[in-house]
């Protein structure tokens, strides 16, 4: 991924949670699930970084968006806790997937609203990314 085409992903996920009235942090990925641009909004949680972290690892780690994840979690509770618990893994929306030629480029992870607000968020960086590669 192009430096330049990671942040403007990210200032476009910035653009749209600020036009939704919520302050987010967005964490990108790389394909080996190592953090690749880390940015929190002044005034966000100052957990949302470490969790929007934990779910672009997460759906990298899986392949799935995290919207998916969260589905399988809930018909599987125990074993899903027990990721959470000793694998720091979550299970929540907000975790968008990127690939190129069917490899997995990047991950996206937001924290800081509503389950559906942090999964909008993503979309939005997620398909700048992607239309940038």
């Amino acid at each position: 991924m192009d430096f330049e085409a990671v942040v403007e992903a990210v200032r476009r996920g910035v653009e749209r949670a600020t036009a939704m009235g919520i302050k987010v942090a967005i964490v990108v990925v790389d394909g080996s699930r190592l953090p690749v641009f880390v940015y929190r909004m002044a005034g966000s949680y100052q957990f949302a970084q470490d969790v929007a972290l934990r779910k672009a690892i997460t759906v990298a780690y899986f392949k799935r968006a995290s919207g998916e994840l969260a589905e399988r979690a809930a018909q599987n509770l125990p074993l899903y806790l027990g990721l959470t618990i000793h694998e720091g893994l979550i299970f929540g929306k907000g975790g968008l997937l990127v690939f190129k030629d069917g490899a997995l480029v990047a991950a996206v992870g937001v924290s800081g609203g509503t389950g559906d607000q942090d999964e909008e968020v993503a979309k939005v960086v997620a398909g700048a990314l992607q239309r940038s590669l």
